[in-house]
C-alpha cells in the first residue's frame, strides 16, 4: 500500500471521534453562538486530528490492513477527544444547589449579547462576550464560558414588585448590588439578581455570603441549560 493511501486512511479514522464529538457535544458547546474566529479554529483543530491519525498510521509502515489502518488512526485522536471533553466538564466542589439550579434553567437559544433592555431600563440573560483569543480557544478545544451563572434572589409577574424589591435590597443591603432582569425563555416572571455572568464557585459563594446576610432562603442559582 502506498505511503499516500495508508496517511489518508488513518485520517479518516481520526475524523471518526470527530464527526461523533460534533454530533454530541460540539453542537452544544463550540456551535451555540458559532462565529468566525471559532469556525476557523474549529477546522484548524480537524486539520490537526487528521493530520495525528495519518501520521500514527504512516510509523506503522509493516501495516497495510486497511481496517487496522483505521482503527490505528481513531485511537490518538479518540483519546485527545476525550480528555478534551473531560476537561470542559464543570465539577462542583459543593453540588448542593444542583436540584434548584436545573428547576430554574431554561435552553438558551439565540445569540444575545445585549445587556439591557432600554425600554425597559432592565437587564437581559445573556452570555458573556467572548474576545478572539477566547473564541479561538473555544473552537479549539470545545470549552465553553464559565461566567455563566446568576444568583437571584426573587421572582415577580409585576415589573413593579421586581423594581420595589430592588430598592429594598439598596436600602437594607449596601454590600449587594441588585437589579431587574427581563422574563426569559418561557418563564414569565422579572428576576431580581445580585450577582450576574459569575463561575459556579463565585456564585455559590455570593449566595452564602447573601444568606447569612439575611436574605431568604430560597435564594438560587440560575445558568443557561445546554
Amino acid at each position: 500500500m502506498k505511503t499516500r493511501q495508508k496517511i489518508i486512511i488513518g485520517g479518516l479514522g481520526a475524523l471518526t471521534p470527530v464527526v461523533i464529538n460534533l454530533l454530541v457535544v460540539d453542537v452544544n458547546g463550540v456551535f451555540v453562538n458559532l462565529t468566525l474566529f471559532v469556525f476557523l479554529a474549529y477546522i484548524i483543530r480537524v486539520f490537526i486530528l487528521f493530520y495525528l491519525g495519518g501520521l500514527i498510521a504512516f510509523l506503522h509502515k509493516d501495516e497495510n490492513s486497511p481496517i487496522k489502518l483505521f482503527e490505528l488512526g481513531i485511537a490518538a485522536p479518540a483519546l485527545i477527544t476525550a480528555f478534551m471533553n473531560a476537561s470542559n466538564v464543570e465539577v462542583s466542589k459543593t453540588a448542593h444547589y444542583a436540584d434548584k439550579v436545573s428547576a430554574y434553567s431554561f435552553v438558551f437559544n439565540h445569540s444575545a449579547y445585549a445587556q439591557t433592555d432600554k425600554k425597559q431600563d432592565i437587564k437581559t440573560f445573556s452570555l458573556p462576550e467572548e474576545t478572539t483569543t477566547q473564541q479561538l480557544w473555544r473552537g479549539l478545544t470545545g470549552s465553553s464560558p464559565k461566567n455563566v451563572w446568576f444568583v437571584i434572589v426573587g421572582s415577580y409577574l409585576k415589573l413593579e414588585d421586581a423594581k420595589k424589591r430592588v430598592q429594598s435590597i439598596t436600602q437594607e443591603w449596601k454590600d449587594f448590588k441588585a437589579e431587574v432582569y427581563a422574563p426569559y425563555g418561557e418563564n414569565l416572571y422579572y428576576a431580581v439578581v445580585i450577582g450576574a455572568n459569575l463561575t459556579r464557585e463565585e456564585a455559590q459563594q455570593l449566595r452564602q455570603k447573601a444568606l447569612l446576610s439575611g436574605f431568604p432562603e430560597d435564594t438560587y442559582l440560575w445558568t443557561f441549560s445546554k
